[in-house]
């Protein structure tokens, strides 16, 4: 958990002299014709020869002077770093980078087919990292006038895609947000639904429906940032998996209602991609090619659930049917594992089938959402991940030792630049991306190679610099009755308490609107708040 560690500077040659160590075969070529030729090269600034004269050589290299007085970068430069150099290494860059969005190729791939250096690779990925979140932080999300209904699916697109970096994502209708983490927490989610409230436009009387997994971290976020949505969550664990639960406000009181995931599936028609995507599956199962589950369940309750409050854990689950061996492993425990959660102290204000629920307006105002939004189908996340559809492309690049900036790299390819051909791909890369200045001023006329990376600082440091600073802080805190919320505080001071010893952060705590004091020890994760990811 915490803050990635990025690159600090672009990568850049260390030395101009050096510029064809980190070429490649055709580089080399068109440098060796430059310094062969009689004629004179191009000043890389100005583009064209009138002020340059030829001074000689610099170590086998042709040398020359551009004397144009309009501009003081003007000076000496020879055949590796004048205009007719630049243009060949763009020409190489783009080529590496069109491989890398097209053929989905690693690194090593590329090397080898385009026979260059890893540098010539490495540096148009930065740069093009580098253009993406330029382009990302202008983005906002508009929901037209006259919308009913704006749905925002959120899910983790597994970790483990590239050394430990994780997707969380989300599509509000067509557009996606997502931010690379490296583990799904109260952090990240916070950041995520933080971002999405910044950058979403939404009518008056358009009714948001946010789609989460079942995970505790989702809820706190959404029912802060988004306090007149309805938030559906499917679980996903084999105990409790096919059970739906949506939060809502309906006349001013919070409300639980609990369901199953075919609950609307004969409200309206699939669509041919989900029909063959059933049968499919129902191949898959038949074939053999799914697991056997080996060990039995119960079935679930198909009961409909209304709760007055808010409700985090999944109630009417399966239960392991037992088995003799599970006997014989119970009578050796000496201590039987509790359940650690926090008593619900939610009322119930209903337990039964689906037509005596359909009676009750709340629930008959849920029903309704449902159906517009997953009317035909099951309800279930994955329609974040097919429509991303992305795993396929990323577990090729799994192994990278910076996963963020090739990620977020291969991501805006595969949702951005898709339609494109390959010469319109290296039209545009040629013209936005790796441009002139890009190779002139931070290629060829760098600041050094990256230096080692910081040390992430401990939590104790981030506070401290946030008091400094008074920036806000995100957390995830663990109260004494073990009851997990992320929030967003300004911390004002740490002290020691005199009772006990232990260290405290007094702060403002924004989703209580009041002063609070926060045990440092209870503090799981902490990060400097900075709702940004990336929005296409």
């Amino acid at each position: 958990m915490g803050v990635l560690k990025q690159r600090q500077k672009p990568l850049t040659i260390r030395k101009v002299k050096e510029a064809m160590e980190y070429a490649n075969k055709v580089c080399e070529e068109k440098i060796s014709e430059l310094d062969d030729s009689d004629g004179l090269c191009t000043c890389p600034y100005w583009e064209d020869v009138e002020e340059v004269t030829y001074t000689g050589t610099n170590r086998g290299r042709r040398k020359f002077k551009c004397s144009n007085p309009s501009n003081e970068d003007c000076g000496y430069f020879t055949t590796s770093t004048s205009l007719e150099a630049i243009e060949t290494y763009r020409k190489v860059m783009v080529e590496n980078l069109t491989t890398l969005l097209q053929a989905n190729s690693v690194v090593d791939g590329i090397r080898e087919l385009n026979e260059t250096s890893k540098h010539f690779i490495e540096l148009p990925l930065e740069r093009f990292y580098e253009y993406i979140s330029e382009e990302a932080s202008k983005s906002e999300i508009t929901v037209e006038e006259g919308t009913d209904i704006v749905t925002v699916f959120c899910d983790l697109a597994g970790s483990g895609l590239a050394k430990n970096k994780a997707i969380i994502l989300a599509m509000v209708d067509d557009a996606p947000v997502f931010d690379i983490v490296t583990t799904s927490n109260y952090l990240s989610t916070k950041q995520l639904i933080a971002a999405i409230d910044q950058r979403l436009e939404v009518p008056e009387g358009t009714q948001v429906v946010f789609v989460t997994d079942g995970e505790h971290s989702f809820v706190d976020p959404i029912n802060e940032h988004f306090p007149e949505a309805i938030h559906i969550r499917q679980f996903h664990k084999k105990s409790s998996r096919g059970i739906i639960y949506a939060h809502l406000i309906y006349k001013g009181e919070e409300y639980t209602i609990r369901c199953l995931w075919d609950v609307v599936l004969g409200e309206g028609t699939a669509s041919g991609a989900v029909r063959r995507q059933r049968e499919r599956r129902a191949k898959e199962r038949t074939s053999g090619k799914q697991k056997a589950n080996k060990t039995e369940y119960t079935d679930l309750s198909k009961d409909i659930m209304v709760w007055k409050g808010r409700v985090y854990n999944p109630r009417g689950i399966r239960r392991k049917l037992p088995t003799e061996k599970s006997d014989a492993k119970r009578s050796k425990t000496k201590n039987d594992r509790r359940n650690t959660s926090p008593p619900d102290t939610e009322e119930l204000v209903f337990k039964g089938e689906l037509e005596d629920a359909k009676k009750l307006p709340v629930f008959r105002r849920c029903f309704e959402v449902l159906k517009e939004v997953f009317g035909g189908l099951h309800i279930t996340t994955n329609v974040v991940e097919n429509v991303f559809n992305v795993k396929s492309k990323l577990e090729e690049h799994r192994t990278m030792k910076f996963g963020e900036r090739i990620l977020v790299c291969l991501l805006y390819g595969h949702l951005e630049l898709n339609d494109m051909s390959k010469e319109e791909l290296s039209e545009f890369l040629r013209e936005e991306v790796i441009t002139r200045d890009f190779i002139r001023n931070k290629t060829l006329h760098g600041s050094g190679l990256q230096k080692d990376k910081p040390e992430k600082p401990s939590s104790i440091d981030t506070i401290k610099e946030a008091v400094k600073t008074g920036q806000q802080l995100a957390i995830h805190y663990c109260d004494r009755n073990r009851n997990h919320t992320s929030r967003v505080i300004t911390p004002e001071k740490i002290e020691k308490s005199s009772y006990d010893g232990t260290t405290r952060v007094k702060a403002y705590c924004h989703l209580r609107d009041d002063e609070r004091t926060f045990r440092l020890d209870r503090i799981r994760d902490l990060s400097i708040f900075d709702p940004d990811p990336y929005c296409f």
